[in-house]
């Protein structure tokens, strides 16, 4: 009877087994599906796998932070002095901000200052910080295709602060992000190399093999981003006058309550060597984050706000990898990075339409505060192209046989960089599509205050 009984009971462990092992999937399928619900439904660009949902899950609920941020503080004293920042506590949920820029334009600076105001870790969109998406304010470059819109509806209440900065030195920046990450192309990848970012520049060589490939795309895109956040989340405008608002950004998803920024941060003054000029400019980047708040915000008495930007200052000088400043170290200097004539040229028409869209007297631009703000920014960026482009030779001239007297019309010979005509796409009167991935064209609808024709369905991405 023992021995009949043995496959029985052999059959009995087995379905066990089949039982749990069916349990566990079901449970990771649940997770999965949670989890996606929870950032936001969909991905901006393509849906995650596995793995990145799993590092989401950890982050959420197991991760403790591991690198030491600093932020400023009040001690017992009154004196203040710096300790390491907070992580939020599950049951808490403060006032949120979301940090907003073109890839290179200085966030790294702008969210240590936000950290020292509030007291909290910022977090990123890739999760590249493994601070997860609870978390008091977010860093992005959505809908640049270096962003991605992975918190879902947890910002719904966030007051949007959009930094700027001069293309001229933003997109050589960001080309120095991609050499330090090693032109990465995963997550796995870039995660894997942080300890390499703010720590040297790339060859001039690589620089200008770069620059001439990517340099209009980027362009597009620096311009595209102001435009996006200025319209609110406009993305482009049909041929029959119907627009389409970003998929976040639309009123009836209730993703986020607005996707126009509250104020425009000028990188330039954030991070001015004239300290009342910086002082001024994270007096500005604070006020944002406080502004409509039915909530309280979570952040440093208006007294402490000079202490907490001039600390944020020095620490460049005893934290290693704190900002860009680090990267004056290993490579040539930034100002090495330069552009050609033509090059110059494209920045300046591109400033010169973000100007004249901004300065719109019929639309009301001219009225608007952010837009005011913007355009003064601008303006300072043209002067600054202006006088470059007066000192960069249009051409590189040929080497002649002998010495002779610099010529006085036009080599005849082909010059180095070959013109072309300018403006590449001149303005029409009907846009021209910008795709969310990959542009190959740039916008030239007319910027509006706020969407007024009925909304057109974007398809998901």
């Amino acid at each position: 009877a023992m021995v009949s009984d043995r496959p029985d009971r052999e059959a009995l462990q087995a379905r066990r087994k089949m039982l749990k092992r069916s349990a566990i999937y079901a449970a990771v399928a649940v997770l999965f599906i949670a989890q996606l619900t929870e950032y936001g439904e969909i991905f901006h660009q393509s849906m995650p796998g596995f793995g990145t949902t799993g590092r989401m899950f950890w982050a959420k609920y197991f991760h403790k932070p591991t690198d030491e941020r600093m932020l400023v503080r009040k001690n017992k004293e009154g004196i203040c002095e710096w300790a390491p920042p907070l992580k939020l506590e599950r049951s808490y949920t403060p006032p949120h901000t979301l940090l907003v820029a073109f890839p290179g334009s200085g966030k790294r600076l702008a969210w240590r200052i936000m950290e020292s105001l509030t007291g909290y870790v910022t977090g990123d969109d890739w999760n590249l910080s493994d601070e997860g998406y609870h978390v008091a304010s977010i860093k992005t470059s959505y809908p640049h295709y270096e962003g991605v819109w992975t918190w879902g509806d947890k910002f719904y209440d966030a007051n949007i602060i959009f930094l700027l900065r001069n293309p001229r030195w933003a997109i050589p920046s960001y080309q120095t992000m991609r050499h330090e990450l090693q032109y990465s192309t995963s997550w796995e990848q870039s995660y894997s190399r942080r300890p390499n970012t703010y720590t040297k520049r790339p060859d001039i060589p690589e620089w200008i093999r770069w620059r001439d490939r990517q340099f209009r795309r980027q362009l597009r895109m620096w311009g595209w981003m102001i435009d996006f956040y200025m319209n609110n989340g406009l993305r482009r405008t049909l041929d029959d006058g119907r627009q389409i608002i970003d998929w976040h950004c639309k009123p009836n998803k209730e993703i986020i309550n607005s996707c126009f920024p509250k104020t425009i941060v000028s990188y330039e003054k954030l991070n001015s060597k004239n300290t009342l000029i910086g002082e001024a400019e994270a007096q500005r980047l604070a006020d944002a984050m406080i502004e409509d708040r039915e909530d309280p915000m979570p952040i440093a008495e208006k007294e402490d706000w000079r202490c907490a930007y001039d600390e944020t200052i020095l620490k460049r000088a005893t934290e290693p990898q704190w900002d860009g400043t680090n990267r004056d170290v290993v490579g040539p200097p930034g100002d090495q990075k330069n552009f050609t004539w033509f090059q110059l040229q494209d920045i300046k028409t591109e400033l010169e339409r973000l100007i004249t869209n901004y300065t719109n007297v019929t639309l009301g631009w001219d009225v608007d505060p952010i837009a005011n703000q913007l355009v003064f920014s601008l303006a300072d960026y043209l002067t600054e192209i202006d006088y470059e482009i007066s000192i960069t030779p249009p051409y590189t001239w040929p080497p002649t046989s002998t010495p002779s007297d610099s010529p006085s019309s036009l080599p005849t010979s082909s010059p180095t960089f070959k013109p072309t005509p300018f403006p590449t796409f001149p303005p029409t009167d009907k846009p021209t599509n910008f795709p969310t991935f990959k542009p190959t064209k740039l916008p030239t609808f007319p910027p509006t205050p706020k969407p007024t024709n009925p909304i057109a369905e974007e398809p998901r991405a």
